[in-house]
């Protein structure tokens, strides 16, 4: 689907992935109530809201955007799922064992399928919290997105046959599959059992928020607007617009039923906001491109795997206490508490670099690409290589 040659490379994107993260982290940490003060706490879960769920739409979005900007002359299925398994897999192995081994350190009693489901990452199959909300949870989305990697090679031949003319027409479709899926799963699911926060069924969060083929939309949507910025067809919007736009569309839906505000009513300004920032990068970058910023950025998926175990099982180190007939985590003052998750935030970063520089870029030097082979006439075996795009005269 590509050019000849390799595009070149989004550092404002690379960048901006370490910004969209700190919601994430925020939210997590608010998950842990280490402020005694219950209206610090309820101020803190609610003050972030459902803003992590829209980053989390965001990651989704320019996974499809990043697979497309950067498929190789001649790559086949095969080179594909090799790179993206040892990209991702170790790490996730590691941070697996380290959850299972501070389970048991915690006393935490251990479902044994749960526990293999979420090795093999498949456990955002399963709508059930048992399955999708255990171990390293957040390793849920990885579940998700390997089922795109598995679909990739099949989806990138016709999203690159589409016509450059009708390609913001095709935009159309997952989009309005998303922003109706919440009345579907409220019309159509039991309302129990329900989640903790939210006031919705655990199938109906299930079915909006970690169900794969939900997710499938949103890279979709991603590569679709991959397709745009390389074919010249994007609509020229600086990046502060769509960023703007997502922070009016959030603030101005705050009131909207939950499921809505999870992914479907913010999903327009996160595909805006991934092509206009990558178009940006095309035309000189932004402060996003920095190098320091970057660099974060490639730490970004070490913080993610690494991130709430480090709130939760850090949050435990410190003691619980007995409150109301059971063992709960300590909580103080909130001078205190802010410097905890500060710290928690720093320990966090260095658990990404230590998993990115002792896992996560030595395996992929080692492993990621196979061993060059030549045929019997010294010749390098080429496998056939995927369609290219359909591109409109003189593009």
């Amino acid at each position: 689907m590509r050019n000849a040659g390799v595009n070149p490379d989004l550092r404002s994107l690379t960048g901006l992935r370490f910004v969209t993260m700190l919601p994430v982290f925020l939210i997590h940490a608010s998950f842990e109530t280490v402020f005694d003060d219950d209206e610090v706490n309820g101020f803190l879960i609610y003050g972030m809201g459902t803003s992590a769920a829209l980053m989390v739409s965001f990651f989704f979005v320019l996974t499809g955007f990043v697979m497309t900007w950067s498929r190789r002359p001649g790559d086949t299925a095969r080179r594909f799922w090799r790179r993206r398994f040892f990209r991702v897999v170790p790490s996730h192995v590691v941070t697996y064992a380290i959850a299972v081994a501070l389970m048991v350190w915690a006393g935490a009693v251990l479902d044994p399928i749960a526990t293999v489901t979420q090795l093999f990452l498949l456990q955002a199959w399963v709508p059930d919290p048992a399955f999708f909300d255990t171990g390293n949870t957040v390793t849920w989305s990885l579940s998700a997105d390997l089922f795109f990697y598995a679909l990739f090679p099949a989806l990138v031949p016709v999203v690159g046959r589409i016509r450059e003319d009708r390609l913001w027409w095709w935009l159309v479709p997952p989009v309005a599959v998303l922003l109706v899926l919440p009345a579907i799963a409220t019309a159509a699911l039991p309302d129990t059992p329900e989640m903790p926060l939210g006031g919705v069924s655990v199938s109906q969060y299930w079915l909006v928020f970690f169900n794969p083929l939900t997710r499938l939309l949103e890279c979709v949507l991603g590569m679709l607007v991959a397709r745009a910025v390389l074919s010249g067809r994007w609509i020229g919007l600086r990046p502060w617009v769509p960023a703007l736009l997502l922070v009016v569309v959030y603030l101005a839906t705050l009131r909207l039923p939950f499921l809505y505000r999870l992914d479907a009513i913010g999903i327009i300004p996160v595909v805006l906001l991934v092509g206009a920032v990558a178009s940006a990068d095309l035309s000189g970058g932004t402060w996003l491109g920095r190098r320091w910023l970057v660099y974060l950025g490639e730490l970004s998926f070490g913080f993610y795997l690494t991130h709430n175990l480090v709130l939760k099982y850090g949050h435990l180190a410190f003691g619980t206490t007995w409150e109301e007939g059971e063992w709960v985590p300590r909580s103080w003052s909130t001078p205190i508490g802010v410097a905890l998750i500060v710290a928690a935030f720093a320990v966090s970063l260095l658990a990404a670099w230590l998993l990115h520089t002792l896992v996560e870029k030595p395996v992929v030097r080692a492993w990621s690409k196979p061993r060059r082979r030549t045929d019997p006439d010294g010749e390098d075996p080429i496998e056939p290589a995927a369609p290219p795009i359909v591109r409109s005269p003189g593009n």
